[in-house]
Protein backbone atom coordinates (compact mmCIF):
# COMPACT_ATOMS: atom_id res chain seq x y z
CA UNK A 1 0.00 0.00 0.00
CA UNK A 2 1.21 3.21 -1.12
CA UNK A 3 1.33 5.90 1.67
CA UNK A 4 -1.39 7.98 2.23
CA UNK A 5 -3.76 5.45 0.61
CA UNK A 6 -6.54 3.10 1.14
CA UNK A 7 -7.12 1.72 -1.65
CA UNK A 8 -8.82 4.09 -4.33
CA UNK A 9 -8.95 6.62 -2.11
CA UNK A 10 -5.94 9.16 -0.62
CA UNK A 11 -5.71 9.90 2.89
CA UNK A 12 -3.14 12.63 2.86
CA UNK A 13 -6.58 14.91 4.09
CA UNK A 14 -9.00 14.40 6.81
CA UNK A 15 -12.73 13.94 5.69
CA UNK A 16 -15.68 15.24 7.46
CA UNK A 17 -18.03 13.21 9.44
CA UNK A 18 -20.17 10.81 8.11
CA UNK A 19 -18.25 10.84 4.22
CA UNK A 20 -15.92 7.96 4.42
CA UNK A 21 -18.36 5.56 4.05
CA UNK A 22 -19.59 7.22 0.88
CA UNK A 23 -16.36 7.40 -0.40
CA UNK A 24 -15.77 3.49 -0.04
CA UNK A 25 -18.28 2.68 -1.69
CA UNK A 26 -17.66 5.18 -4.66
CA UNK A 27 -14.44 3.26 -4.94
CA UNK A 28 -16.55 0.25 -5.36
CA UNK A 29 -17.28 1.46 -8.95
CA UNK A 30 -14.65 -0.49 -11.67
CA UNK A 31 -15.21 3.25 -13.47
CA UNK A 32 -13.01 4.97 -11.18
CA UNK A 33 -9.53 5.21 -10.75
CA UNK A 34 -8.60 7.02 -7.49
CA UNK A 35 -10.34 9.49 -5.38
CA UNK A 36 -8.97 12.34 -3.66
CA UNK A 37 -10.66 14.25 -1.00
CA UNK A 38 -9.72 17.89 -1.06
CA UNK A 39 -9.89 20.93 1.65
CA UNK A 40 -12.76 21.20 4.52
CA UNK A 41 -14.44 24.43 5.08
CA UNK A 42 -17.21 25.66 7.42
CA UNK A 43 -20.60 25.80 6.59
CA UNK A 44 -24.20 25.81 8.01
CA UNK A 45 -26.55 23.62 6.28
CA UNK A 46 -28.51 20.47 7.56
CA UNK A 47 -28.32 17.39 6.20
CA UNK A 48 -25.70 14.80 4.18
CA UNK A 49 -25.08 15.16 0.46
CA UNK A 50 -22.60 14.75 -2.26
CA UNK A 51 -23.51 17.29 -5.19
CA UNK A 52 -21.28 16.89 -9.33
CA UNK A 53 -20.01 20.36 -9.47
CA UNK A 54 -18.03 19.35 -13.11
CA UNK A 55 -16.30 17.93 -14.93
CA UNK A 56 -12.22 18.30 -14.60
CA UNK A 57 -9.98 17.32 -17.05
CA UNK A 58 -9.08 13.75 -15.57
CA UNK A 59 -12.97 13.00 -14.37
CA UNK A 60 -15.00 14.94 -11.79
CA UNK A 61 -15.20 17.29 -8.90
CA UNK A 62 -17.90 17.09 -6.66
CA UNK A 63 -19.15 18.45 -3.15
CA UNK A 64 -19.45 16.77 0.13
CA UNK A 65 -21.78 17.84 2.83
CA UNK A 66 -22.60 17.26 6.13
CA UNK A 67 -23.91 20.16 7.95
CA UNK A 68 -21.46 22.00 9.68
CA UNK A 69 -18.51 21.45 6.40
CA UNK A 70 -18.46 20.73 2.87
CA UNK A 71 -15.38 19.29 1.37
CA UNK A 72 -14.39 19.41 -2.15
CA UNK A 73 -13.56 15.67 -3.99
CA UNK A 74 -12.06 14.96 -6.79
CA UNK A 75 -12.88 11.29 -8.37
CA UNK A 76 -9.89 10.59 -11.40
CA UNK A 77 -11.59 8.36 -14.09
CA UNK A 78 -11.42 8.11 -17.55
CA UNK A 79 -15.05 7.22 -18.42
CA UNK A 80 -16.32 10.52 -16.83
CA UNK A 81 -20.54 10.17 -18.45
CA UNK A 82 -20.41 6.58 -16.99
CA UNK A 83 -19.03 6.93 -13.94
CA UNK A 84 -21.21 9.79 -12.90
CA UNK A 85 -24.29 8.18 -13.51
CA UNK A 86 -22.98 4.98 -12.08
CA UNK A 87 -22.79 7.78 -8.95
CA UNK A 88 -26.15 9.21 -9.24
CA UNK A 89 -27.80 5.84 -10.37
CA UNK A 90 -26.82 4.20 -7.03
CA UNK A 91 -27.70 7.27 -5.04
CA UNK A 92 -24.35 8.56 -3.85
CA UNK A 93 -24.56 11.83 -5.91
CA UNK A 94 -27.42 14.45 -6.12
CA UNK A 95 -27.44 15.29 -9.98
CA UNK A 96 -29.69 15.37 -12.57
CA UNK A 97 -29.22 14.77 -16.37
CA UNK A 98 -31.20 17.48 -17.53
CA UNK A 99 -30.03 20.67 -15.90
CA UNK A 100 -28.69 23.28 -18.33
CA UNK A 101 -25.31 22.97 -19.57
CA UNK A 102 -23.56 26.57 -20.06
CA UNK A 103 -22.43 27.39 -23.44
CA UNK A 104 -19.03 25.72 -24.39
CA UNK A 105 -15.61 28.45 -24.94
CA UNK A 106 -13.63 27.73 -28.14
CA UNK A 107 -11.40 26.01 -25.92
CA UNK A 108 -13.68 23.75 -24.48
CA UNK A 109 -13.91 25.40 -20.86
CA UNK A 110 -17.13 26.41 -18.91
CA UNK A 111 -18.33 30.23 -19.81
CA UNK A 112 -19.81 32.05 -17.06
CA UNK A 113 -22.77 33.47 -17.33
CA UNK A 114 -22.79 37.03 -18.71
CA UNK A 115 -22.75 40.17 -15.87
CA UNK A 116 -26.24 42.20 -15.87
CA UNK A 117 -25.46 45.91 -17.01
CA UNK A 118 -26.67 48.00 -14.32
CA UNK A 119 -27.59 51.39 -14.58
CA UNK A 120 -29.11 54.57 -12.79
CA UNK A 121 -32.66 55.53 -14.16
CA UNK A 122 -32.60 59.12 -14.81
CA UNK A 123 -36.19 59.05 -14.91
CA UNK A 124 -39.32 57.50 -13.91
CA UNK A 125 -40.40 54.43 -16.22
CA UNK A 126 -42.25 50.68 -15.90
CA UNK A 127 -40.07 46.99 -15.31
CA UNK A 128 -40.64 45.49 -19.20
CA UNK A 129 -40.58 42.23 -17.07
CA UNK A 130 -43.58 42.53 -14.49
CA UNK A 131 -44.80 46.07 -15.25
CA UNK A 132 -44.17 47.91 -11.36
CA UNK A 133 -43.12 51.16 -11.93
CA UNK A 134 -39.30 51.72 -11.32
CA UNK A 135 -38.20 55.21 -9.79
CA UNK A 136 -35.65 57.51 -10.75
CA UNK A 137 -32.49 57.23 -9.38
CA UNK A 138 -32.67 53.37 -8.54
CA UNK A 139 -30.64 50.62 -10.13
CA UNK A 140 -31.94 48.84 -12.76
CA UNK A 141 -31.03 46.36 -15.63
CA UNK A 142 -30.36 47.36 -19.09
CA UNK A 143 -31.38 44.35 -21.44
CA UNK A 144 -32.16 44.53 -25.36
CA UNK A 145 -28.67 44.74 -27.87
CA UNK A 146 -29.83 47.80 -29.94
CA UNK A 147 -33.08 48.73 -28.38
CA UNK A 148 -32.53 48.57 -24.81
CA UNK A 149 -35.42 48.29 -22.19
CA UNK A 150 -35.19 48.07 -18.24
CA UNK A 151 -36.01 45.81 -15.43
CA UNK A 152 -35.51 45.60 -11.97
CA UNK A 153 -32.40 43.67 -11.02
CA UNK A 154 -34.65 41.12 -9.42
CA UNK A 155 -37.12 40.47 -11.86
CA UNK A 156 -33.49 39.91 -14.71
CA UNK A 157 -31.68 37.56 -11.88
CA UNK A 158 -35.17 35.41 -11.36
CA UNK A 159 -35.85 35.88 -15.65
CA UNK A 160 -31.68 33.86 -16.06
CA UNK A 161 -32.57 30.97 -14.16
Amino acid sequence: MKKYRAGKIKREHSVIERVWPILERMAECDLIASIIPGPISPLNAKGLEVTFQRFTETGLRLLAKNGSAVQEVWVVTDAKDAALSWLAGEGIVDWKPDAPVRSKTADGGQRPPEPLKTVVLPSEMACEICGRPMLAGTRAVRLGRKQYYYAHVRCAKEGRS
